[in-house]
């Protein structure tokens, strides 16, 4: 099967259909407003190809969403055009094997009368390798040149540069990847460009052209910088980073990988977050920091797991085993899984370092048998083409060392001429200084032209202060027009605002008034002035007196804060301990009340509107009929919660269902509740504040007691 690794980010990176030079906010607002299921699926087909162009990450989950709303799209036709999107995306991510599967069921044998959407039908059964008649490379070409444009000429030379290096043709592949970038120049806009002169560099570096692969990737770097596309430097950075971590280039390594990571996080690419991971983990394990090796490997290990790329992932394992040897814990269970892996995968270098990994693996337990077995495949899977990487020389030292324990003197001088031979013809370590040198000064250039920018930046700035000075000199007459103008809507306004205050404050007084001879109520004071008559016909002047002396000083409490805004707790607790204390006495103590207040309320001095509670703690006396009730009880508490102040006021009475059906309920005319409600408004008002006032049974089942919660802004002393 043809090694559809080399091409994975080369064919849906560059693949892009026709859009126009719109936002996304513009894209995402034409889906909106799309009226049938097609047009909105064309839509995001049209948001989609924007996506690619800026932030694969985005169209990763943009897909996402499509395949979770699949079922939306009933039409047949819709139904292939999300297949053909979901296996662009299994191949993007590296799930070739589901790709393929997707592939086969669905797409084979359906054509699309779509130009462009059949054109990408037609790349995935070439990648694929399908069988079809107009499927060769030359049929291609010269439907891409007759209908298309040059970015869909660049992507077909940029497959088959990859179809041939997977087959060991590595001129053809530098040919063909060559033809594709001079191609991409032609192409409107730098993002073509950018994406061949990316997978030109994957081409290089495959065929061990390590130097070359580098410079490439730092001309697609510094090309994408220039166009503002920033997302396009994750790729060119984790390939100098792989590069750098191959050759040895410790400093450049971390570097490069940690710009990667970062540019993956603010992008929120999951993929390339899990490929930095990734190269991280494999650069501390050669530093020996083996805890954060492995910590920067968890997310790559569980992220290719949940994607299914099983190149990715077992390249990941291969690091794993590694780091679990280096703990000196048995690794065995790893290399096993890793080898049964192996035979399906295309990866020569994944399987000359599964090799080299598990013989080090065998020799440190002293198992030189096998431990040679895995040193020699090194050196017979390796193509003639790869002699220059690294893994062969020391395949080469460690045989040697092997050889010299078995006492073997001449088998080891062999493989030790052999390991000095290599270290003079190999270009591995010239290819390292070099690449150091471009890493480097890449490095420095970039520091240099974030100085420029920060320098230009500060000219540009004081030179708009400049001519922001002179418009300035220039408008003085409009601005002082401007100003008396100003002038005059604030004088209006605040007569406005002053007018508006005015009468407010007018309606709280009359609301002050109308609370104080409401909540007066003539009831009350008819019952009391008849329960004192009642104790002076029984000759009770004890009882007389303290009813009395209580009712005279609640009257007093009610008449001089009435009129208050805000009282303080302390004060409001006393009114109410008087009032309920003298309709106790009044009903002939049949029933209790508690007066629960926090501590913290008394302690920070908390005020509260006067007698807010007082309407309603009188509903529950009168016509909760609580001398009525067995154990009759109210129980009024005062919290405080975050900004706001909670009251409740809870009776175990008949409750409202059964009150309204009494004679006296029915005649009973109270304004209370209203009265109450408009002074929570007018608090509201004044305070910003989204106070609340809710009646609910304290028995929802027998429909008995009532419960009143109320919602104030919290007050304290000070700030009033």
């Amino acid at each position: 099967m043809v090694k559809l690794r080399y091409f994975i980010a080369i064919f849906l990176s560059i693949w892009a259909c026709v859009a126009q030079a719109q936002t996304e906010e513009q894209l995402r607002k034409a889906l909106q407003k799309s009226t049938d299921k097609t047009s909105h699926l064309q839509a995001r087909l049209h948001l989609l190809s924007f996506l690619e162009q800026t932030n694969k990450a985005t169209w990763i989950k943009e897909l996402e969403l499509i395949e979770e709303q699949s079922l939306a799209y009933p039409k047949k036709n819709d139904q292939n055009i999300i297949v053909l999107l979901l296996c662009e995306k299994a191949l993007y991510l590296g799930a070739t094997r589901e790709a393929a599967e997707i592939f086969q069921s669905n797409l084979k044998s359906y054509v699309f009368a779509d130009r462009q959407l059949e054109w990408r039908r037609k790349l995935l059964a070439y990648a694929f390798g399908v069988e079809q008649n107009d499927l060769s490379f030359k049929n291609l070409l010269s439907h891409s040149r007759r209908f298309l444009k040059n970015k869909e000429t660049a992507q077909l030379y940029q497959i088959q540069a990859a179809k041939y290096l997977a087959l060991g043709q590595i001129d053809s592949a530098l040919v063909f990847s060559d033809q594709a970038v001079q191609i991409a120049k032609r192409s409107v806009g730098s993002w073509t460009l950018i994406n061949a002169l990316q997978a030109q560099a994957e081409v290089l570096w495959q065929a061990n052209l390590l130097d070359q692969a580098v410079q490439r990737s730092i001309f697609s770097l510094q090309l994408a910088e220039e166009a503002q596309l920033p997302y396009f430097k994750i790729r060119p950075l984790i390939l100098i980073a792989a590069i750098s971590l191959e050759v040895g280039n410790v400093e450049q390594t971390l570097a490069y990988a940690k710009r990667a990571q970062n540019l993956a996080n603010k992008f929120q690419d999951e993929l390339y977050l899990g490929f930095t991971s990734l190269i991280l983990s494999e650069h501390y394990l050669q530093a020996q920091q083996t805890t954060r090796a492995q910590n920067s490997l968890n997310y790559a290990l569980a992220y290719f797991r949940k994607i299914n790329n099983l190149e990715a992932l077992n390249r990941a394992m291969l690091c794993q085993a590694s780091i679990v040897d280096a703990l000196n814990q048995d690794a065995n269970i790893y290399f096993l899984e890793l080898e049964k892996f192996l035979p399906t995968s295309t990866h020569t270098t994944l399987s000359d370092k599964f090799h080299l990994e598990y013989g080090k693996y065998f020799l440190k337990k002293k198992q030189f048998g096998l431990a040679e077995k895995h040193f020699k495949a090194v050196l017979d899977h390796i193509k003639s083409s790869d002699q220059i990487r690294p893994q062969i020389a020391v395949a080469f030292a460690l045989l040697a060392k092997i050889e010299a324990q078995k006492g073997n003197l001449n088998a080891a001088m062999k493989y030790q001429q052999a390991y000095s031979d290599w270290l003079a013809k190999s270009p591995v370590w010239r290819s390292a200084a070099r690449i150091e040198e471009m890493t480097s000064s890449n490095l420095r250039e970039e520091r240099e032209r974030l100085i420029d920018f920060q320098r230009a930046s500060i000219e540009k700035a004081q030179k708009e202060r400049k001519i922001i000075e002179l418009q300035k000199d220039r408008q003085l007459f409009i601005s002082i027009i401007f100003i008396v103008a100003i002038i005059f809507g604030v004088v209006i306004f605040i007569l406005r605002i002053q007018q508006n205050r005015i009468k407010q404050e007018q309606r709280e007084a009359e609301l002050s008034q109308t609370l104080l001879r409401t909540q007066m109520n003539p009831h009350f004071v008819f019952n009391a002035m008849s329960v004192i008559q009642s104790y002076i016909y029984e000759n009770d002047p004890e009882k007389s007196s303290q009813f009395l002396v209580k009712f005279s000083r609640l009257m007093r409490l009610i008449l001089e804060n009435s009129p208050k805004e805000f009282i303080p707790i302390e004060l409001e607790i006393e009114i109410l301990d008087k009032y309920l204390a003298t309709q106790k006495m009044r009903f002939e103590n049949r029933f209790e009340y508690t007066l629960d207040i926090s501590d913290d309320l008394l302690f920070n001095k908390a005020m509260v509107p006067p007698m807010i509670t007082q309407p309603f703690i009188e509903n529950a006396i009168e016509h909760g009929q609580l001398h009525t009730v067995e154990n009759g009880h109210i129980i009024v508490q005062m919290r405080a919660d975050g900004q706001s102040l909670l009251l409740k006021i809870e009776d175990n009475g008949v409750g409202r269902k059964k009150s309204q059906k009494t004679k006296k309920i029915r005649t009973h005319k109270s304004m209370a509740i209203d009265i109450t409600r408009e002074r929570i408004e007018i608090i509201n008002k004044k305070y910003k504040f989204n106070g609340s006032l809710v009646f609910d049974d304290l028995n929802k089942e027998e429909q008995t007691g009532t419960v009143v919660k109320l919602v104030l802004p919290l007050r304290y002393e000070d700030s009033i």
